[in-house]
């Protein structure tokens, strides 16, 4: 389990990261961008294997890195637009929820174990993930930015599940960092577009914070994936446990870090939430030994 370990102290990181940058008046969008191409690098850097597009081409794995590549930036800058049109309350929830899709796919198509536990588990874990962003925000919804959040869900819960689909039927034993290399890499390209789009548009470029920003983002950025993807593809641990206890555990880390590091005021609501964090990560990850006392 050392790898679900290091994949949500690298998510949970992330979050942290984004909270600084908002304290220094860093521009995300432009961190972002530059993020992806430091993980790009780092992947390839890491990969014995290197550039190769004609051989990459050829594996069954690379146009999924395409398609992870393209939702990866299009997600962020989503869940974006969503947390300031929104609320950040709201997008976290419909982000953390979206855990019931890659769940349901590794039950019905990986044919992961269901049990009564289990069940109850994800149960308490959507509960809680409600109760610890809950905030009490009063603000007037945009209704041409109402679907947003679902996006976010609809979005967040595809690159889970795809992620799964290809670690059990395209990467193979030597497919991880190269996959992982194209993904960061077709992010980053198209990221790279939006910046030139901006600079004719005459627009800001990025400045010295949002490269510092984006250079120390994307080494957790590329940890938390590739330790996600090596902890999905332990055998005898389903997906049906690793994603769940993966984002639970990122929400229950980062709420606590928000107290700690932060100084955040949290309602008992909050305080609940997180407790149930913690029953329900324990509940799905020890279900199958749970179901032997009854």
């Amino acid at each position: 389990m050392i790898y679900l370990l290091l994949s949500i102290l690298s998510s949970a990181l992330l979050i942290i990261l984004f909270k600084l940058f908002d304290r220094f008046e860093v521009k995300t969008s432009h961190a972002i961008v530059i993020n992806y191409w430091i993980a790009a690098f780092l992947s390839f850097g890491l990969d014995d294997s290197g550039l190769h597009i004609a051989k990459a081409i050829n594996q069954p794995w690379f146009f999924s890195a395409l398609i992870l590549g393209s939702l990866f930036i299009v997600s962020f800058n989503v869940i974006g637009v969503s947390t300031i049109k929104i609320g950040i309350s709201v997008t976290s929830v419909a982000n953390k929820m979206s855990l019931i899709i890659p769940v349901l796919f590794s039950i019905l198509f990986i044919n992961d174990e269901l049990n009564a536990i289990k069940i109850a588990g994800i149960f308490i874990a959507l509960v809680a993930v409600y109760f610890t962003t809950r905030k009490d925000d009063e603000r007037v919804i945009d209704k041409k930015y109402a679907a947003y959040p679902l996006i976010v869900f609809l979005f967040s819960g595809f690159i889970d599940s795809f992620f799964k689909y290809n670690e059990v039927y395209t990467l193979g034993e030597n497919g991880l960092k190269p996959f992982l290399s194209w993904i960061f890499l077709t992010a980053g390209a198209i990221g790279l577009v939006t910046l030139i789009l901006d600079k004719i548009n005459q627009k800001q470029l990025p400045n010295s914070k949002a490269w510092v920003a984006g250079f120390i983002l994307g080494i957790p950025n590329y940890f938390s994936i590739y330790f996600l993807l090596k902890a999905i593809s332990i055998p005898n641990i389903e997906g049906s446990v690793i994603f769940p206890v993966n984002n639970m555990a990122i929400v229950a880390v980062t709420a606590l870090s928000g107290i700690f590091i932060f100084k955040e005021k949290m309602s008992k609501v909050n305080l609940y939430g997180i407790l149930l964090c913690i029953i329900a990560i324990g509940m799905i990850a020890f279900s199958e030994e749970m179901m032997f006392l009854f």
